[in-house]
Protein backbone atom coordinates (compact mmCIF):
# COMPACT_ATOMS: atom_id res chain seq x y z
CA UNK A 1 0.00 0.00 0.00
CA UNK A 2 2.77 2.56 0.80
CA UNK A 3 4.56 1.75 -2.28
CA UNK A 4 1.37 2.46 -4.37
CA UNK A 5 1.29 5.64 -2.29
CA UNK A 6 4.76 6.45 -3.18
CA UNK A 7 3.97 5.74 -7.14
CA UNK A 8 1.55 8.21 -7.18
CA UNK A 9 2.88 10.74 -5.69
CA UNK A 10 6.03 10.49 -7.90
CA UNK A 11 4.11 10.72 -10.45
CA UNK A 12 1.99 13.92 -9.59
CA UNK A 13 5.40 15.67 -9.24
CA UNK A 14 6.51 14.93 -12.27
CA UNK A 15 3.23 15.93 -13.85
CA UNK A 16 3.83 19.54 -11.76
CA UNK A 17 7.27 20.00 -13.28
CA UNK A 18 6.29 19.20 -16.80
CA UNK A 19 3.18 22.36 -16.48
CA UNK A 20 5.61 24.38 -14.92
CA UNK A 21 8.21 23.94 -18.08
CA UNK A 22 5.20 24.72 -20.12
CA UNK A 23 4.26 27.82 -18.15
CA UNK A 24 3.38 30.64 -20.90
CA UNK A 25 5.83 33.62 -19.92
CA UNK A 26 5.35 37.30 -20.79
CA UNK A 27 7.18 38.71 -24.29
CA UNK A 28 9.81 41.29 -23.02
CA UNK A 29 8.62 44.33 -25.36
CA UNK A 30 9.44 47.76 -26.37
CA UNK A 31 7.30 50.35 -27.40
CA UNK A 32 7.31 53.59 -29.40
CA UNK A 33 5.28 55.88 -30.27
CA UNK A 34 3.56 56.64 -33.85
CA UNK A 35 1.23 59.48 -33.74
CA UNK A 36 -0.56 61.37 -31.74
CA UNK A 37 -3.68 63.88 -32.10
CA UNK A 38 -5.68 66.72 -30.11
CA UNK A 39 -8.57 68.35 -31.00
CA UNK A 40 -11.74 68.68 -32.93
CA UNK A 41 -12.97 66.45 -35.79
CA UNK A 42 -12.20 69.91 -37.93
CA UNK A 43 -8.86 70.58 -36.84
CA UNK A 44 -7.17 67.98 -39.59
CA UNK A 45 -3.38 68.23 -39.58
CA UNK A 46 -3.12 70.99 -37.03
CA UNK A 47 -4.05 67.87 -34.47
CA UNK A 48 -1.06 66.22 -35.07
CA UNK A 49 0.65 66.89 -31.55
CA UNK A 50 3.40 63.67 -31.74
CA UNK A 51 6.07 65.90 -30.96
CA UNK A 52 4.58 67.01 -27.82
CA UNK A 53 4.27 63.81 -26.23
CA UNK A 54 6.96 62.65 -24.02
CA UNK A 55 7.75 59.59 -21.59
CA UNK A 56 10.28 60.67 -19.35
CA UNK A 57 9.75 57.91 -17.25
CA UNK A 58 9.85 55.09 -20.26
CA UNK A 59 7.14 52.67 -21.23
CA UNK A 60 4.16 52.09 -19.82
CA UNK A 61 3.45 55.57 -20.34
CA UNK A 62 0.02 57.56 -19.56
CA UNK A 63 -0.74 60.22 -22.01
CA UNK A 64 -3.25 62.67 -20.32
CA UNK A 65 -6.23 64.26 -22.63
CA UNK A 66 -5.45 67.84 -21.28
CA UNK A 67 -6.05 70.67 -23.32
CA UNK A 68 -2.66 72.51 -22.11
CA UNK A 69 -0.54 69.96 -22.09
CA UNK A 70 -0.79 70.47 -26.27
CA UNK A 71 -0.76 73.89 -26.17
CA UNK A 72 -4.86 74.56 -26.13
CA UNK A 73 -6.10 76.50 -23.66
CA UNK A 74 -9.79 76.60 -25.19
CA UNK A 75 -11.89 73.80 -23.21
CA UNK A 76 -14.05 71.79 -25.48
CA UNK A 77 -15.93 68.26 -24.40
CA UNK A 78 -15.54 67.42 -28.33
CA UNK A 79 -12.34 67.46 -28.25
CA UNK A 80 -10.87 63.95 -28.36
CA UNK A 81 -7.14 62.65 -28.10
CA UNK A 82 -5.69 59.73 -29.93
CA UNK A 83 -2.23 58.15 -29.29
CA UNK A 84 -0.90 55.27 -32.17
CA UNK A 85 2.13 53.36 -31.41
CA UNK A 86 4.30 50.19 -31.95
CA UNK A 87 4.88 47.33 -29.92
CA UNK A 88 8.38 45.02 -30.78
CA UNK A 89 9.17 42.54 -30.79
CA UNK A 90 5.68 41.50 -31.60
CA UNK A 91 5.75 43.61 -34.51
CA UNK A 92 2.04 45.54 -32.92
CA UNK A 93 0.44 48.51 -34.12
CA UNK A 94 -2.20 49.72 -30.93
CA UNK A 95 -4.17 52.75 -31.10
CA UNK A 96 -6.06 54.35 -28.40
CA UNK A 97 -8.80 57.37 -27.91
CA UNK A 98 -9.61 59.44 -25.00
CA UNK A 99 -12.02 62.23 -24.28
CA UNK A 100 -11.16 65.44 -22.23
CA UNK A 101 -9.83 64.26 -18.67
CA UNK A 102 -9.15 60.52 -19.03
CA UNK A 103 -6.05 59.64 -20.32
CA UNK A 104 -4.12 56.98 -22.87
CA UNK A 105 -2.16 53.84 -21.57
CA UNK A 106 0.85 53.74 -24.29
CA UNK A 107 1.99 50.16 -22.88
CA UNK A 108 2.51 46.65 -24.76
CA UNK A 109 0.08 44.39 -24.07
CA UNK A 110 -0.64 40.37 -25.09
CA UNK A 111 1.26 37.96 -26.50
CA UNK A 112 2.52 37.31 -29.69
CA UNK A 113 0.30 35.30 -31.95
CA UNK A 114 0.56 31.93 -31.80
CA UNK A 115 1.36 31.85 -35.82
CA UNK A 116 2.32 35.21 -36.50
CA UNK A 117 0.66 36.10 -40.33
CA UNK A 118 1.37 39.74 -41.81
CA UNK A 119 -0.93 42.68 -42.47
CA UNK A 120 -1.60 44.06 -45.95
CA UNK A 121 -3.98 46.53 -46.65
CA UNK A 122 -6.16 45.99 -49.49
CA UNK A 123 -8.37 49.27 -49.61
CA UNK A 124 -9.98 51.85 -47.09
CA UNK A 125 -12.87 53.91 -47.28
CA UNK A 126 -14.20 56.74 -44.72
CA UNK A 127 -17.88 58.14 -44.91
CA UNK A 128 -21.12 58.38 -43.39
CA UNK A 129 -24.68 58.20 -43.99
CA UNK A 130 -25.47 60.57 -47.17
CA UNK A 131 -23.34 57.58 -49.16
CA UNK A 132 -19.98 59.74 -50.16
CA UNK A 133 -16.72 57.84 -49.38
CA UNK A 134 -13.82 59.27 -49.38
CA UNK A 135 -10.62 56.95 -50.37
CA UNK A 136 -8.19 56.45 -47.28
CA UNK A 137 -6.19 53.22 -47.98
CA UNK A 138 -2.73 55.02 -48.16
CA UNK A 139 -3.86 56.96 -44.74
CA UNK A 140 -4.59 53.69 -43.34
CA UNK A 141 -1.43 51.73 -45.12
CA UNK A 142 1.05 54.76 -43.18
CA UNK A 143 -0.69 53.53 -40.16
CA UNK A 144 0.20 49.96 -40.86
CA UNK A 145 3.23 50.38 -42.29
CA UNK A 146 6.00 47.32 -41.48
CA UNK A 147 3.89 44.74 -42.26
CA UNK A 148 2.55 44.20 -38.32
CA UNK A 149 0.86 41.04 -37.35
CA UNK A 150 -1.77 43.37 -35.24
CA UNK A 151 -3.01 46.85 -36.60
CA UNK A 152 -5.50 49.18 -34.65
CA UNK A 153 -6.40 52.35 -36.98
CA UNK A 154 -8.54 54.67 -34.91
CA UNK A 155 -11.45 56.07 -36.93
CA UNK A 156 -11.04 59.74 -36.25
CA UNK A 157 -12.22 63.01 -38.54
CA UNK A 158 -8.58 64.77 -37.39
CA UNK A 159 -7.35 61.84 -39.75
CA UNK A 160 -9.46 60.68 -42.36
CA UNK A 161 -11.12 64.20 -43.34
CA UNK A 162 -14.73 65.40 -43.11
CA UNK A 163 -17.06 63.93 -46.10
CA UNK A 164 -20.01 64.89 -44.35
CA UNK A 165 -21.26 66.48 -41.20
CA UNK A 166 -23.01 62.77 -39.73
CA UNK A 167 -21.49 60.30 -37.96
CA UNK A 168 -18.66 58.55 -40.13
CA UNK A 169 -17.30 54.85 -40.91
CA UNK A 170 -13.96 53.35 -41.73
CA UNK A 171 -14.44 50.20 -43.62
CA UNK A 172 -10.87 48.45 -44.37
CA UNK A 173 -10.35 45.23 -46.80
CA UNK A 174 -6.93 43.41 -45.78
CA UNK A 175 -4.82 40.20 -46.20
CA UNK A 176 -3.19 37.99 -43.39
CA UNK A 177 -0.35 36.57 -45.37
CA UNK A 178 -1.93 37.13 -48.68
CA UNK A 179 -5.32 35.96 -48.01
CA UNK A 180 -8.11 38.07 -47.65
CA UNK A 181 -10.60 38.36 -44.55
CA UNK A 182 -13.97 39.97 -43.60
CA UNK A 183 -14.09 43.64 -43.86
CA UNK A 184 -13.55 45.42 -40.22
CA UNK A 185 -15.41 48.39 -39.82
CA UNK A 186 -15.55 51.08 -36.94
CA UNK A 187 -17.92 54.45 -36.03
CA UNK A 188 -15.95 57.79 -35.72
CA UNK A 189 -14.41 57.85 -32.46
CA UNK A 190 -13.62 54.31 -32.01
CA UNK A 191 -10.79 51.62 -33.33
CA UNK A 192 -10.97 49.27 -35.88
CA UNK A 193 -8.96 46.44 -34.61
CA UNK A 194 -6.88 43.89 -37.73
CA UNK A 195 -6.21 40.36 -36.19
CA UNK A 196 -5.32 37.64 -38.16
CA UNK A 197 -5.33 34.58 -35.28
CA UNK A 198 -7.71 31.71 -36.16
CA UNK A 199 -9.55 29.55 -34.01
CA UNK A 200 -6.83 26.59 -35.34
CA UNK A 201 -4.42 28.25 -34.43
CA UNK A 202 -4.93 27.52 -30.33
CA UNK A 203 -5.96 23.66 -31.55
CA UNK A 204 -3.73 21.04 -29.92
CA UNK A 205 -2.05 17.99 -32.38
CA UNK A 206 -3.96 15.11 -32.24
Amino acid sequence: MKLGRLFVFAALCIGAVAACSYTIRPVQSTALIKKAYWGLPQAGPAADVTSLVTCPGGYPCDVLANGPTFNDTRANLDKKLTVIWTCQPQNFVLAEVAPPTFKVHMACVGESPVKPRRIDIIDATWGGPDGRQADVTQLVRDICSGGPTRCQVPAMAYIFGMPDRGTKSLRIRYTCDGERTPARMATENSVADLRCERISDLSYPS
